[in-house]
C-alpha cells in the first residue's frame, strides 16, 4: 500500500474539457435542429409565467427581490418552466439572483411556507467542503461565508443539491 498522496482533481478543468468534447461531438446541424425544436416549443406554450417588464429588459440593473407564483398542473407545464429557467440563466443578473436567492418561485395557490431554515453559521476564515455543507443541511442552517472563505465547487453543487443558502459578505 503506497502512502504517497496523489495530485488533487482539477474539477474545473475536467468540467472544460466535458464541454469542449461535447461541443466538438455534436454537429451543427442537431445543435441548430435542436435550438429550433426549442423555439417553436417555447412559441406554442404561453403558459409560462412572464417577467415583470423591467426585469426582462436586458441591462435592467439589479434585479429585485420577488417571489413568482408558476402553475406546474403538466409535463407541459413542468417543460416550459425548465425553458424558461433557461432563458433566464443566459442573462448573468438575473441568474445571480435567482442563486442568491432574490427570485424565488412558488406553486401557485400554495400558501407560502415558513423559512425551513434557522440562523445562519457563520464562517469567517477556511475552506467549506461538501462535509460543512452537508452538515449545515442536517441542522437546517444557512451559511454565511466571510470575505476569506475559500468555497469549493464540489461544496456548492451539493449546497444546490440539498437547498443549502450559502451568503458571502
Amino acid at each position: 500500500m503506497s502512502t504517497e498522496k496523489k495530485p488533487p482533481i482539477d474539477r474545473e478543468s475536467i468540467r472544460t474539457m466535458v464541454r469542449q468534447v461535447l461541443r466538438d461531438s455534436i454537429p451543427e446541424s442537431v445543435r441548430a435542429r435542436i435550438a429550433a425544436e426549442a423555439g417553436k416549443a417555447a412559441a406554442s406554450h404561453a403558459t409560462a409565467p412572464k417577467l415583470p417588464p423591467a426585469a426582462d429588459a436586458a441591462g435592467a440593473g439589479k434585479v429585485e427581490a420577488r417571489i413568482e407564483e408558476i402553475a406546474i398542473a403538466t409535463d407541459a407545464d413542468l417543460a416550459a418552466f425548465v425553458r424558461r429557467l433557461l432563458k433566464l440563466g443566459r442573462d448573468p443578473k438575473q441568474r445571480e439572483a435567482i442563486e442568491h436567492g432574490r427570485v424565488t418561485f412558488r406553486l401557485k395557490g400554495q400558501r407560502p411556507s415558513e423559512p425551513a431554515r434557522s440562523g445562519g453559521e457563520r464562517i469567517d476564515k477556511g475552506l467549506v467542503t461538501e462535509r460543512t455543507v452537508a452538515a449545515a443541511a442536517k441542522t437546517g442552517k444557512r451559511l454565511v461565508l466571510g470575505r476569506r472563505v475559500v468555497l469549493t465547487p464540489l461544496a456548492r453543487d451539493k449546497a444546490r443539491q440539498l437547498g443549502v443558502e450559502i451568503e458571502r459578505e
